[in-house]
């Protein structure tokens, strides 16, 4: 078996809080799923597992965050599921992950952005999540 880079493994991440936000679907049960398709995702189940459980539990506060930086006359319920996903991975890991470097997960966000999103959501993405950031390094 391949070894999982840990890009994969936060994409496994991305893939499961995207399906559980939007079927609300028992998370175990998709874990289970998860690793049946992506055998290799073993190898990091313990941070996806962190991940994905962080995320869900402080998803609230997570939503908070991003609405206090998005511009006047927005709100988090307008991004796109995909948009959404990213920045509450992203921020989830700045704030909760100390083994990951804040600038990592931003750049890891533009990555999925560039592959999930549409053309201008990875710049978009990259601003917002520098904002936040700056708010919550101050």
């Amino acid at each position: 078996m391949k070894k999982q880079t840990r890009s994969e493994a936060r994409e496994a991440v991305f893939t499961q809080v995207f399906q559980f936000s939007t079927q609300r679907d028992n998370i175990d049960e998709a874990r289970a799923i998860l690793l049946e398709e992506k055998p290799e995702c073993e190898q990091n189940i313990g941070y996806i597992t962190e991940v994905t459980n962080g995320i869900i539990e402080h998803e609230e506060e997570i939503k908070d965050i991003i609405n206090a930086h998005l511009k006047k006359g927005w709100s988090f319920n307008r991004l796109s599921k995909a948009t959404k996903t990213i920045l509450k991975v992203a921020v989830y890991e700045i704030k909760y992950c100390d083994d990951v470097p804040p600038k990592v997960a931003i750049n890891e966000a533009v990555e999925l952005a560039k592959k999930y999103c549409d053309e201008k959501e990875p710049a978009f993405i990259n601003g917002l999540l520098g904002g936040i950031l700056r708010t919550l390094e101050a």
